[in-house]
């Protein structure tokens, strides 16, 4: 469990116990400020901290809202946390609401703590009791947070957290010492509520909203507190207006959400409801990741530190807000990539959210995935118009791919840690070629002018490089080993699951290729975690070396692709039914039904029982002589989607999916929620929009 809660501007992650850990602000991913926040109740000489073993803790999301609710309970108490960021204002809620379960009533201090350090690099901040105001005021030389609530403080701590003054201290005695001021590196801070609270059978409930309001006041003191002060007022007034425009704000994007399916086919033990719940859920966390200026960061992590955009992850996730029926947000996606592109068509490895860039390492990669994104975009929304606003973009991303394919142009891998000529950036830089030559294309077939300077130009160095693409990718073939290579210049010769973007998405190798089969299955062959699912490359040390949300849901989407191009036929489509018992329409057929390519209920049951298992080192053998076995091939990879499709979907925490899985306990590990993990298991999701996917 951990959860997420933003509104574009602002993000906080609180972990699985409803603890404020960090939030983002001014913008996304910058600054972070350290909270360490956490709540306790003192009742019967005795102090629980909400982190206690004692309680019995649940977090879920508010259904289609990035609301996150997080229950406490035990046998005399039930809490609930309900904790939001405001979309209207920049205002973190927490809303605490306690039940007295027992047959008595109780009375109880109710204590909210917090030890923030403002600022990327932390420096000397004063606290303050604003007796007046009924709150906390922290502030340094650049930022000011105010804390507060509707409800009257009983009492307070302004504290050193080393020292004896510090609030924590106290509020572990039970009693705040009711020191207003501190200054120091590291302070914290306190407030109480003293509360009775009725018997449940008197149907009693307290609730104590929480406050948290940042404003940079940039050495304006005065101005700051009088903004803070302002904004906490409104959210005094405002409480229930808050919660309700946020909950309809959420509610109101995923409305445009489409219907789900995966094709004629119904890949076991998901509903299609259950898809629809999956997409909401991932499209309302990439919403998350979204800034009003168009900038999509990876992840909200800190470790590892993913709080930036790379445009390949921001691609990948705006075409998935597309196929969800969210172009407006895909839009400003776009806008944003037009403002940072370099001069020579480029984007550089990474962005603060703002657009001024991080590392400046080049992946031509991303050059070709923007490519891309801006294709499907068009086709999805059908907006001419969007093509010619940013013709120029990708005229120049375009040109810019075509001059790395004459000078065989090294960089550095989609992971960010070797240096070459990669089939993963190949396979992009086709993906993008091939994008902006069907973008030109569209754009002379509705007379809008793609000249420029009055002057028409020749495009033909695009097509000529798709070409030579396709000659150089053939270096890459080991055809001792019947599977490509993942780099040359130098050689590596290692497994590596990005080889698939050979095929899939970007299709400068035929997904039926029996090269690009072989090298699929020997991808997948080639790992065995005790969690299941697919890493990254054998040798991985990264973490640990896990299997990954998308590297899975890549193999699994290939196969997808496969068996539909070689299941075209009614034949083919037939003989999955009949021979192997697995029914092309419904794999969960019932037999009492009737499906169009059984012949009868008797024979089936028949293939059922003699059903052999399909050896994976005889359709490897067929292959590496450039057969392929279609009945073999489409019964194992549809066996093994389903397998991977339901691996993926079962590894999500709170309706997050994480960058990795560990590979032996399979419990998340490294950034959780990754975006890209969302936006392919939006893709997987969306299996007959495939052909929209392919340039």
């Amino acid at each position: 469990m951990v959860g997420i809660i933003g509104n574009g501007k602002s993000l906080a992650k609180l972990d699985d116990m409803g603890s404020i850990e960090y939030m983002f602000y001014p913008q996304l991913g910058f600054e972070k400020h350290i909270f360490d926040s956490a709540f306790a109740i003192y009742y019967d000489n005795e102090l629980k901290w909400h982190w206690d073993h004692s309680w019995n803790i649940a977090q879920e999301y508010i259904k289609d809202t990035n609301i996150l609710k997080t229950t406490y309970e035990n046998d005399i108490f039930l809490i609930t946390s309900i904790d939001y960021i405001s979309v209207s204002h920049n205002i973190l809620v927490k809303k605490l609401s306690i039940i007295n379960k027992s047959e008595e009533k109780k009375r109880i201090k109710l204590f909210f703590y917090e030890n923030l350090r403002m600022g990327e690099y932390p420096t000397e901040n004063t606290v303050k009791f604003i007796k007046d105001k009924n709150c906390i005021v922290k502030y340094d030389n650049k930022y000011i947070c105010s804390i507060g609530s509707s409800k009257r403080v009983s009492s307070y701590q302004c504290g050193i957290r080393s020292s004896d003054s510090s609030a924590y201290k106290d509020i572990e005695n039970g009693i705040l010492k009711e020191f207003d001021k501190a200054k120091g590196i590291i302070t914290d801070s306190a407030l109480c509520w003293d509360i009775e609270i009725n018997p449940l059978n008197l149907a009693h409930k307290i609730t104590i909203p929480i406050y948290i309001v940042m404003k940079e006041h940039r050495g304006q003191y005065d101005h700051g507190f009088l903004e803070a002060m302002n904004t906490l007022d409104i959210a005094i007034k405002n409480d229930e207006d808050l919660y309700d425009i946020s909950l309809k704000y959420w509610k109101n994007i995923i409305q445009s959400i489409h219907s789900i399916s995966s094709g004629e086919r119904v890949i076991p033990n998901y509903e299609k409801l259950e898809f629809m719940e999956f997409c909401k859920r991932s499209s309302l966390t990439i919403m998350m990741l979204c800034n009003p200026e168009g900038g999509i960061i990876a992840s909200p992590s800190l470790y590892p530190d993913y709080r930036y955009v790379w445009n390949r992850d921001g691609s990948y996730m705006s075409v998935a807000l597309d196929l969800c029926g969210i172009p407006y947000v895909c839009e400003k996606y776009f806008n944003w990539c037009k403002k940072t592109q370099n001069k020579d068509g480029s984007w550089t490895q990474n962005y603060y959210i703002d657009g001024r860039p991080r590392l400046t390492a080049m992946q031509n990669d991303q050059i070709g995935t923007t490519l891309w994104a801006a294709l499907v975009h068009y086709r999805i929304t059908g907006d001419i118009l969007f093509l010619k606003r940013y013709w120029d973009m990708t005229k120049r991303g375009a040109d810019y791919l075509a001059n790395t394919v004459k000078n065989l142009s090294p960089c550095y891998d989609l992971w960010e840690e070797k240096y070459g000529v990669f089939a993963y950036t190949l396979g992009a830089t086709y993906g993008g070629l091939k994008s902006a030559w069907n973008i030109m294309k569209i754009l002379e077939k509705e007379n809008i002018t793609v000249e420029r300077g009055g002057v028409k130009e020749d495009y033909s160095v695009w097509s000529s490089s798709m070409e030579n693409l396709k000659d150089i990718i053939n270096k890459f073939y080991l055809k001792e080993e019947n599977r490509f290579a993942k780099s040359i210049n130098p050689l590596d010769k290692t497994i590596d699951t990005s080889i698939l973007g050979l095929s899939f998405p970007y299709n400068l190798i035929p997904v039926e290729d029996p090269r690009m089969i072989s090298t699929a299955l020997q991808i997948e062959r080639a790992f065995n975690y005790d969690a299941g699912g697919i890493g990254r490359y054998p040798e991985d040390i990264y973490f640990g070396g896990n299997p990954w949300i998308i590297t899975t849901l890549w193999l699994c989407m290939y196969y997808i692709r496969l068996i539909d191009k070689l299941s075209k036929s009614e034949e083919n489509q037939q003989l999955i039914c009949d021979r192997y018992g697995i029914c092309y329409i419904d794999p969960k057929y019932n037999y009492n039904n009737t499906c169009k390519y059984h012949k009868g209920n008797e024979i089936i049951k028949n293939n059922m029982a003699n059903k052999r298992e399909d050896n994976i080192e005889y359709i490897l053998e067929s292959l590496k002589k450039g057969k392929i076995p279609k009945e073999e091939v489409i019964s194992y990879c549809y066996e093994k989607y389903q397998q991977l499709f339901n691996w993926a979907l079962r590894h999500k925490y709170n309706g997050l999916f994480p960058e990795q899985v560990h590979r032996t306990i399979g419990a998340p590990l490294s950034a959780i929620p990754l975006g890209w993990s969302h936006a392919f298991v939006i893709m997987a999701l969306h299996s007959k929009d495939y052909g929209l996917l392919v340039p």
